[in-house]
Parts: C-alpha cells; structure tokens; sequence
C-alpha cells in the first residue's frame, strides 16, 4: 500500500514537475527522459547523453527531484504561516 501510494506521489506529482521545470530552468539544455523509457548508463545523479547529445535526466531521478521542489515548497509555506 505504502509502495503504491510512494510510486503515486513520485511519477504523477514528481515526475510531472521534474518534466515541466527541468527545461525551463536548464534553458532547454537538459531533457527528461520517457516515463517508461530504458535508462542509458545515467551517472549518480540521473544525467545521460542523448542520442543526439543533448543531456537526459533519467525519469525516476526527474521523480525524485520534482518531489523534492515540492517538499521545499511545503516548507516555505509552513515558515511563511507560522
């Protein structure tokens, strides 16, 4: 149940805001990579070489990183409110 409701958390709310910010913030220099796709020999953070030689952000590492802007968003709300 709890892995159910994590993999929720991580590809629908992480994964989206990883593939919505990512480009925005690299200036398009960065990609994340397909949901489902086959992972390339990413390094520790995530980061591969497209075939075309852009940069490619695994899609579970793109999860992980959405997630974590929306902790830090929770928790600038919570300072704020207090």
């Amino acid at each position: 149940m709890i892995d159910l409701i994590g993999g929720i958390f991580l590809d629908v709310l992480g994964y989206t805001t990883a593939r919505l910010l990512v480009p925005i913030v690299t200036f398009g220099r960065v990609r994340v990579q397909a949901l489902r796709a086959e992972p390339q020999g990413p390094n520790w953070f995530g980061f591969s070489r497209a075939a075309d030689g852009s940069r490619q952000l695994e899609a579970t590492m793109a999860g992980w990183y959405g997630l974590f802007v929306w902790i830090v968003v929770v928790i600038v709300v919570l300072a704020l409110l207090r």
